[in-house]
């Protein structure tokens, strides 16, 4: 809906709510999506409601045939902060209760083992799955590397852009991240080698603003549903099959990074006081309950160390509940 005109009785509301929302330094790219569909049900069906009544909001927060809970979810919570900003000005609202908003199924991370991954490369290296670009067979086996030496976000990687990644140093730079967040990562030498071999290839002639992974046109970065699509078919080549009870996904690579990290850095005898703040900025969390998510699934894997892990962290890190950030 990027040239929808907002038109209903709450069109300036909502210009002044995305007004602010843009000048607190959010993107709010899929949050300004969603309120302009939820405009264009108000002037639909609401035509004379100058109030955000229960019934608006209500008839909004109702899910959608075949709509997923995330989906249902980011509806409500754009309208819930909506009417919140009217009730802030002054003005009545109903704001969404959530008990509304549907509890999604609690996804169990899966961490690859060392012989399961040494299988994926495998695959990829070897050009054993069938792609429509021949980029891809260039593209794949660094950005898969990029996913799991860095523990980085897939959107992260995708959006990396020529200028973001230093050859030189081996620094590379995340700019609006999840939660707004920038930071800079250190790759390894070998990674850091792979890189300087990769751009040669495919970006001796590109400009700073081109994407650095690519499959066709380095000013169009790679689709997530086609890297899924794909990866699929590494993980079926690759003898690792989705079940009930597991169900292998690319962003598994970031927690198996971190278990991997917190696993060396108990073996090596590390002062996880120093080093799980290190952590939670390398892979750009905001908070440390992300941190303990990862302490807890290490210590279901790796039950030998979980007393020098609790012995660390007993005064680092309080003990809360919740979702994890991602």
């Amino acid at each position: 809906m990027k040239d929808y005109v907002l038109k209903s009785n709450f069109k300036d509301d909502i210009h002044n709510f995305l007004k602010l929302k843009h000048s607190l330094g959010y993107k709010y790219t899929l949050g300004e999506k969603l309120i302009k569909q939820f405009d264009n049900l108000c002037f639909s069906s609401f035509f004379n409601e100058a109030v955000l009544t229960n019934e608006i909001a209500l008839e909004w927060a109702t899910p959608r045939k075949n709509e997923s809970c995330s989906s249902v979810e980011n509806r409500i919570v754009v309208v819930r902060e909506f009417a919140r900003y009217l009730n802030n000005i002054e003005k009545q609202a109903f704001i969404i209760p959530t008990t509304y908003i549907p509890k999604k199924p609690k996804y169990k991370s899966y961490i690859y083992t060392s012989v399961e991954l040494r299988k994926i490369f495998d695959v990829i290296d070897n050009k054993k799955y069938g792609c429509y670009h021949k980029n891809t067979y260039i593209v794949f086996p660094v950005l898969f590397r990029f996913l799991y030496c860095c523990g980085l976000r897939i959107s992260e990687a995708l959006n990396l852009k020529v200028e973001n990644i230093n050859l030189e140093n081996g620094v590379i730079s995340i700019y609006e991240a999840k939660n707004n967040n920038d930071r800079l990562i250190a790759i390894s030498d070998e990674l850091k080698n792979i890189c300087i071999e990769y751009s040669e290839k495919m970006h001796s002639d590109s400009r700073k603003d081109d994407f650095f992974f690519y499959t066709k046109n380095k000013r169009i970065p790679i689709v997530q549903t086609t890297l899924r699509k794909s990866f699929r078919k590494v993980l079926n080549l690759a003898g690792i099959e989705k079940s009930k009870q597991n169900n292998p996904r690319i962003h598994d690579f970031r927690h198996t990074f971190a278990v991997n990290c917190l696993k060396n850095f108990v073996k090596e005898n590390k002062d996880l006081t120093a080093y799980l703040p290190i952590l939670k900025t390398y892979m750009g969390h905001s908070k440390f309950k992300s941190t303990e998510y990862y302490l807890k699934l290490t210590n279901d894997m790796f039950p030998d160390i979980l007393d020098k892990v609790n012995s660390y962290t007993s005064d680092v890190i309080p003990r809360i509940g919740g979702a994890y950030e991602k």
